[in-house]
């Protein structure tokens, strides 16, 4: 995997984990998100193998333009910019992929999973493809450390389908997880490479 790490890559993973967390706050706290940035997220779950970071976003930096643009306010310097609930999400999220990583049990329970919703042939947003992205979150990874609890309005938590693309989205940001650590991405170089991220959003995003 030598290959796949790069700035470039990585950038790209950790626009994948912020948008994921910015679907799941939008979801508890207005009922609602944009369809498109769902689809950038749930589209890269159905994408185990790929020699390129980006053909898991559907070949193309667009699919994931609202992760990059939080990713730039919660590492850039203003601090009116950051979101803390985005960043205890994204950060209880890479913890809980990095330990995603070492049992192998929970990895195969997920590769069989997701064989199994690939086959389904539905556009990656339908409700039945959603829900079975949430059944496979809350089957094989909700019982696992740390536990990620998403906040905001109870009718919106205790809706049964806000809830199910909570989780949905939840499991598309473990994959961009899973993809940013194989690129080489780790806790200590969000910080010490935090100027390059933000530089490389940047190229990322321009037209």
């Amino acid at each position: 995997m030598t290959s796949l790490a790069t700035i470039e890559n990585q950038t790209l993973a950790l626009g994948g984990i912020f948008q994921s967390v910015h679907l799941c706050k939008t979801l508890a706290t207005t009922g609602t998100c944009d369809s498109d940035e769902l689809q950038g997220t749930l589209r890269s779950i159905l994408t185990l193998n790929t020699d390129r970071v980006i053909d898991a976003y559907g070949g193309n930096a667009n699919s994931i333009a609202r992760g990059l643009r939080v990713l730039k306010n919660q590492l850039g310097g203003n601090n009116e910019a950051r979101d803390l609930d985005i960043a205890r999400y994204a950060l209880a999220l890479i913890q809980l992929g990095s330990n995603i990583l070492n049992d192998d049990s929970t990895i195969e329970q997920l590769r069989i999973g997701i064989s199994r919703t690939q086959s389904m042939d539905l556009a990656v947003d339908d409700a039945a493809m959603i829900s079975n992205f949430a059944n496979l979150y809350r089957s094989s990874i909700s019982h696992l450390s740390p536990r990620i609890m998403v906040s905001g309005d109870p009718d919106f938590l205790n809706d049964n389908n806000i809830a199910s693309t909570i989780r949905a989205s939840l499991l598309g940001g473990l994959r961009s997880v899973v993809l940013w650590r194989q690129c080489g991405g780790s806790r200590p170089k969000l910080v010490l490479s935090r100027s390059q991220y933000i530089k490389q959003a940047d190229t990322w995003l321009a037209p």
